[in-house]
């Protein structure tokens, strides 16, 4: 479960790298178009970090599943865990910061797509809680 665990953060991580370079195609492009498809790609990003942000959530419910059950229990591994796991969670929460100020600085010619779904789905909001809780 750790590995799986850990995977799904460097997912997460790198999700919000891709929509960071799909804001950078977006700022940087005048074209229309180009900025329909690098919107729908940002959705795209920020939909697979929640999905995978969930797995991470629950993963984190298995362990407490089985805590106390022997050789299912892998708490002893778990604290290990969670010591390798710390520098990528302060990466994530910087990352997740940056990402969500580039998004409040879309406007409406640039980032109205994007706007509209966060406003309507609130797909990172849902994803920071889930990373939170399991902290």
């Amino acid at each position: 479960m750790q590995k799986e665990n850990l995977k799904a953060l460097d997912r997460i991580a790198k999700k919000i790298s891709d929509a960071e370079s799909h804001l950078t195609k977006i700022e940087d492009s005048i074209d229309d178009k180009k900025h329909r498809t690098a919107q729908h790609e940002t959705i795209k990003d920020i939909k697979s970090i929640l999905k995978h942000a969930r797995k991470v959530d629950k993963d984190e419910d298995k362990i407490e599943q089985f805590k106390g059950e022997g050789s299912k229990d892998s708490t002893e591994n778990h604290y290990v865990y969670e010591q390798e796991e710390e520098p990528v969670i302060n990466d994530l929460k910087k990352d997740f910061n940056e990402l969500n100020n580039k998004l409040s600085k879309l406007n409406d010619f640039n980032g109205g797509d994007i706007d509209a779904f966060r406003t309507e789905h609130h797909y990172l909001e849902k994803s920071w809680k889930i990373e939170l809780i399991n902290l």
